[in-house]
């Protein structure tokens, strides 16, 4: 039986627009950084407690714990796209693939949005939530889409299930909006470990800030 996709954390309901962008755009913008698990790379090592990850370039942080290890896996200044990712590196691996894992994204589009479309926002980024998903595989199963607000970014999350050569995948996907930049949150881990990895993502998740 497929499992059914997990409940997000409680949030409170987005308010006002801040940006609004075609769900296409988007996603053909990160269609090639985003994606369930994260490419092998080099790691270093991972001791209890929390880590502060930053990047001034893009003015975002997070705080992660450091059971999680760090992997950069994309930066494409010149097209805006940044990605960074933290992974489980004793988790389950699939075509070199690390399935435990939170990884933020973000595309700046460059546009100023008119109050047209600033009014489209959540129609917009619902759309987007739900093409994102679509491309974590195949049999990609999308739950119930709800509106945020996360420290003062508006956006939706949608809970999220997928299966990978086997292994059951279930997680979060959120999208956040902030003037012309578009910030993509996903957070998985295999059906089996989900349950532990909860906590450490909705904690994760709730300390992602733009400045």
């Amino acid at each position: 039986m497929p499992r059914r996709t997990p409940d997000a954390p409680r949030t409170r309901p987005a308010r006002r627009a801040r940006c609004a962008l075609t769900a296409l755009a988007v996603c053909a913008a990160l269609a090639a950084i985003v994606a369930v698990g994260v490419a092998v790379a080099g790691c270093g090592g991972s001791k209890g407690g929390i880590a502060h990850f930053s990047d001034a370039t893009y003015g975002i942080s997070i705080d992660v714990d450091r059971r999680l290890t760090q992997w950069r896996t994309a930066s494409v200044a010149s097209a805006g796209a940044f990605e960074v990712s933290f992974v489980d590196a004793s988790g389950a691996i699939v075509g070199g693939r690390h399935l435990d894992a939170l990884t933020v994204s973000l595309v700046d589009t460059g546009t100023s949005p008119s109050t047209e479309q600033a009014a489209q926002l959540n129609a917009s980024l619902r759309a987007l939530g739900a093409a994102m998903v679509a491309k974590l595989g195949p049999n990609a199963r999308a739950g119930a889409v709800s509106d945020v607000a996360l420290n003062g970014l508006t956006g939706v999350v949608v809970p999220y299930g997928v299966t990978i050569a086997g292994r059951s995948v279930v997680g979060w996907l959120y999208v956040l909006a902030s003037g012309g930049r578009i910030y993509v949150l996903t957070a998985g881990a295999t059906a089996d470990r989900w349950s532990s990895y909860r906590p450490l993502f909705a904690r994760a998740i709730a300390s992602f800030k733009v400045s």
